[in-house]
Formats: C-alpha cells, structure tokens, sequence
C-alpha cells in the first residue's frame, strides 16, 4: 500500500479529503496532512510519502514551490495538484514541476481514482526498477542529467563509477535526446524497438529513460565524429515509424569530453529536440540547428476582429487563410512556444466568446477548459494551429445551419448595411427602414443571431477601420474620427480606449 500526504490551507477540504475519500479502497493509505507548503516540507521529511495531493494556492508557501522543493528531497515522489483555477499559466506551471497531474475543484471522484490508479502503476514501476544494476545506473544517470547543483552531479558520477557495469569514466561522449509524440502513444514495445535499435546500429550506447516518453540514448564515442549518432538517430525515426503508431522526435547533441560534460551534452539535445515545435513531429535536429526562439509583441486585436467577420459572413475561406497567415507569421519568426500558447488562447477564447449565443453558454465554458489542456500538451506549433482551425470549422458549421433560418438574411443585409456605411451616422432607426422592421425586432433579432448588440457591432467595425488608419501618420486623429463616423474627437477617444486598451495617439506609438 502507498502512502499519500495531502496539502490545502482550507481546513474543511483538507478534512473531507482525509476522512471522507476511501483512499483504503484505492491501495493508498493517508499518511498526514499539511495546511501549506512549509509546514509539507517538515512533514515529508518525517513522513517519506510516495504520493502528495496539494493545492496551488496556500498562504506562506504555495503548492507549486513546495512541489520543487519536494522533488528537490524525494525526486522520485509523484505530486497532483489540486485548484480551483484553470488558467494556463497553473497547468504550465505544474507541468515545469513533473506533475503527473492537475485535478481542479470540485473534485470529481471518477477522476481521482483514474489518477491515483495511474500514480500507483508509476509508483510500481519505480520500486520494480530499482534492484539491479543496470537499473542503478539509468537512475543515477537520469538523477545526473536533472540535477542542476554541479557539486551533486559529481556525487552522482562517483556512484555511478561504483557500480559494477559502470559507464566509461573518461573519453568522448555523445547524446541524443528522444521524445515520443504524442506521449499517449508511449508503451512498452516501443521502448523494446527503440533498445533493439541502439543495440544493433549504435555501439556503446546506454538508453536511458527520463521521464514517460522521453529518454536519452548516451554514447562512448571514438573520435570527435558528431555525423554518426545523427544519421542513425534518423535511422530510429523511421524505424520506429514503420513498426509502431507513435513519432518520435531526436534532438542531437555535439561531442565533448568526460562524464562532467553529460549534464550540458543533455541540455543541447533537449533544445535541440525542443526545436520540433517548429520543424514538426519526426524531426531530427542537431545542436547547431536548435532554433532560438523569438520574443515578440502579436497583433492579436486585428486577428481577432478580421476572424470574427469572417466567421459571421460565413467566409470559411477568408477564415482558413487569417488563422494560416497567422501562425506562419509566428512559425517564420520563431516566436516563443510559451507566447504562441498565449496568443492562441487569447484568439480562441474572444471567438468563443463571441459566438458563445450560437455554441451555447455551458459548451463555450466546456471548449475553454480543453482548449486550455490540448494547447497545454501539444508538441507544435502545426498542432495547435489545426486545433485553432478545427474549433473554427465547428463554428462555422452551426452558422450554417443556423443559416437555414429564414431570418439570418436579415442579419446579413444588416451587417452589409454597417459595413458600407460606418463612416456615416446610423442609428438603429435608419437600419430598421432598411430592412423594412421595427427598430426593436431588428435589435432582438440581431442580438439573438450573432450574440452581439448592433451597437457593439458597428462600434467594433467603426474602432477596427480607425486602428487601421491610425498607421497612416500624415492622417490627424480629428479627421479619423470623422471619416469612421465620429464628430466628436473626445467621445472617439473614448471610445477607442475602451475597445483597446489605449488611447488613439498610443496606439499609433506603439506602432510606429
């Protein structure tokens, strides 16, 4: 039976999770609690528990800097968070810990026993693997290259020169970094062919595995060569493919001197594989060709708003290229992974939200959660632009059949009429003589097509053409306001602030 230590600084949870959850049932015993993250670590040094459930935010130390620290002890502990919130920066946070994962609030029973069955299994495995020699080794090797203090990397490289089928204590070495993709298709038989391989085309090679998924494959080279390990990690790609459904990705690192170089050799490779973000799924990249990734500023207002109309017009292929021109731009620049996450959430969060009347107020909550978890877990950049294109597919897929309704021509002559005469004044009078209804049929009907007020609508089409002019600098924001329907430059300015955050003339520093 496991042992569980369990962390929240709400009293009543803590206890419902202690007496009310038949952890007994699960094969877990409750071995104590802790009411933060300081009070954990003094506990967990007293307890040694092989599993910790905590919450991410507690009072004087919160869950995830106890989660480091608590790795730091016991690197081979399993941690769950915990948490009532789902924003992205959480799971991001707990994945930098080795989370092995995220539960949030209220819990859901089905789900913690899923969990704890799986936390079980990777506590199994640990225990199994720890008893020969062989498996001394990876660990020690695996503790080496994750270790960052060098003063206990070389307390590691002395026990792994005391074991008995010890690696080489000196000369060249070579790494490569292998990553299964998606991790779901992690399994048994594919370590087996991935061994086999090493075994037969790589000699003095050691394998050894990191985490679920990924692994380093570490050779004693004869000369300072870099070409061979990368051809026959090319090699391993393919197969791999051939006999199994997952991909894996290498990252290949140069060549240098003794054991004390394994922890940089490890870290070129990471970021050399790292680099699949960009390349794809499969790809097979050496040190020298690791991307370096750009941080910069994304235009997601223009995006967004172009996305949106698109959208509403039923335009799918003027919406298939925006989302295209949009992620080539960030894959061409190299933008950084973490700023490409962010900027998809953003852009796929404001279409959700502003079509949230035709998907249905519960399913938009729905989408948001998982949109956050697939972006969260995606290995590139290819694979987050065809979630982002297949949740606007959807989209348009129910306007088109909400298009079937007879009164959505409505809706479109409406919008037809804004857009060719925002720069003019129009009130919902005027558009109601268009469309030959009353003024307030036309607002109801309006709203309940597109989710949206006619008000907000020709706002946002009116503050949409003044940012687009503002990159003319020989044009005076007087003569903006007028030319998308303002007379008065102050309620302009106010108006446009409100819609991005800044004032007319900011905006026009920002970008120039």
């Amino acid at each position: 039976m496991y042992s569980i230590l369990l962390v929240d600084d709400e009293k009543i949870e803590l206890e419902m999770l202690a007496d009310y959850v038949r952890w007994g049932d699960m094969g877990i015993r409750v071995a104590g609690t802790a009411k933060n993250g300081r009070e954990a670590l003094q506990r967990m040094e007293e307890l040694r528990p092989d599993i910790i459930l905590t919450d991410v935010r507690m009072p004087i130390m919160d869950g995830l800097e106890f989660s480091r620290r608590a790795k730091q002890i016991n690197r081979n502990v399993q941690i769950a968070f915990l948490s009532g919130h789902d924003e992205f920066h959480y799971i991001k946070a707990a994945l930098s810990v080795e989370a092995i994962g995220y539960l949030l609030k209220p819990l859901d029973m089905g789900e913690l026993q899923h969990l704890m069955e799986k936390i079980k299994q990777k506590c199994d495995e640990f225990r199994i693997s720890s008893q020969t020699s062989e498996i001394l080794k990876e660990s020690y090797l695996r503790e080496l290259l994750l270790e960052s203090s060098p003063s206990i990397r070389s307390q590691w490289i002395e026990k792994l020169l005391l074991l008995p089928s010890q690696l080489p204590a000196s000369g060249l070495f070579q790494m490569s970094y292998i990553t299964v993709d998606p991790v779901s298709h992690y399994s048994v038989e594919l370590v087996t062919h991935i061994r086999n391989f090493a075994h037969a085309k790589i000699p003095h090679s050691f394998l050894c595995q990191i985490k679920e998924g990924t692994f380093v494959l570490l050779c004693h080279k004869l000369d300072v060569s870099s070409l061979e390990l990368y051809l026959a990690s090319e090699q391993l790609i393919r197969y791999v493919n051939d006999r199994n459904d997952a991909i894996i990705s290498i990252g290949v690192s140069d060549v240098r001197m003794g054991l004390d170089s394994l922890y940089e050799l490890s870290a070129a490779a990471r970021r050399a594989n790292e680099s699949k973000f960009y390349f794809g799924l499969g790809s097979c990249t050496k040190a020298d060709q690791a991307v370096e990734p750009v941080y910069k500023e994304i235009n997601h207002e223009t995006v967004i708003a172009s996305l949106c109309h698109a959208i509403s017009h039923l335009q799918e292929s003027t919406s298939i290229t925006l989302i295209r021109d949009f992620y080539e731009e960030m894959r061409t620049s190299k933008v950084d992974r973490d700023l490409v996450c962010s900027s998809s959430l953003r852009l796929i969060t404001a279409i959700e939200q502003h079509f949230a009347n035709i998907i249905g107020g519960d399913s938009v909550n729905s989408m948001y959660v998982d949109d956050w978890k697939r972006i969260a877990n995606y290995s590139t950049i290819n694979e987050i632009e065809e979630h982002i294109l297949d949740v606007c597919h959807s989209i348009l897929s129910l306007m088109k059949d909400k298009d079937k309704d007879k009164n959505l021509h409505i809706v479109h002559q409406i919008v037809s009429l804004i857009d060719r005469s925002f720069s003019r004044p129009l009130t919902i009078e005027d558009i109601a003589k268009q469309v030959y209804l009353s003024p307030n049929y036309v607002r109801t009907l309006f709203k309940e097509k597109t989710g949206e007020t006619i008000l907000e609508y020709l706002t946002r089409v009116r503050i949409h053409h003044a940012a687009e002019l503002l990159k003319d600098k020989s044009k005076k924001i007087h003569e903006i306001a007028a030319s998308v329907g303002y007379e008065n430059v102050s309620y302009f300015c106010s108006v446009f602030q409100k819609f991005k955050g800044t004032t007319p003339n900011e905006y026009r520093k920002k970008l120039l």
